[in-house]
């Protein structure tokens, strides 16, 4: 009997284990500062996903535009998560060292934000009017499975 136990909590623990799946889910920035985001829940295209966070990156290219100073630039993204370091970005061009006109570039991979990912809206905003290219940010996940609703595509009518 003790063997029947033991073995049907085997089988379930491997088929929990089974089911989680390591997934990016990235956010593509807008093609312009000056906008601001409200999400409905967190994992992009892939529907809403829970799970933990284990690596953040983020990648900035941004370009000033008419005579805006990249010191101007600013960028927030408040990351849907519990038990992290931290559970917001904020980057001003001032705090990265930015000045004047031109191409300006930030780049950061780390796990400050590693942590439960927690149900609900969040938000981003970018301003500083100039023009952003190949820009985001992107979330290395433990995914717990996706609810069945989300895991095949619509048809079209």
């Amino acid at each position: 009997m003790l063997l029947r136990f033991a073995l049907a909590g085997s089988l379930a623990l491997a088929a929990s284990v089974a089911s989680a799946e390591i997934v990016t889910i990235r956010y593509n920035f807008p093609s312009r500062a000056g906008v601001a985001f409200t999400y409905g829940y967190f994992g992009a295209d892939r529907g809403p996903t829970t799970g933990t966070i284990l690596s953040t990156t983020l990648v900035v290219n941004y370009t000033t535009t008419d005579d805006l100073d990249a010191a101007d630039f600013y960028l927030t993204f408040d990351v849907p998560v519990t038990g992290a370091q931290q559970e917001h970005i904020g980057l001003t061009g001032t705090d990265l060292g930015w000045s004047g006109l031109g191409t300006f570039e930030y780049s950061f991979t780390n796990d400050l934000y590693n942590g439960t990912i927690r149900e609900g809206r969040f938000g981003a905003e970018f301003n500083g009017q100039g023009t952003l290219t190949d820009s985001y940010v992107e979330f290395v996940v433990d995914a717990d499975p996706i609810d069945p609703i989300y895991a095949d595509s619509f048809e079209e009518l």
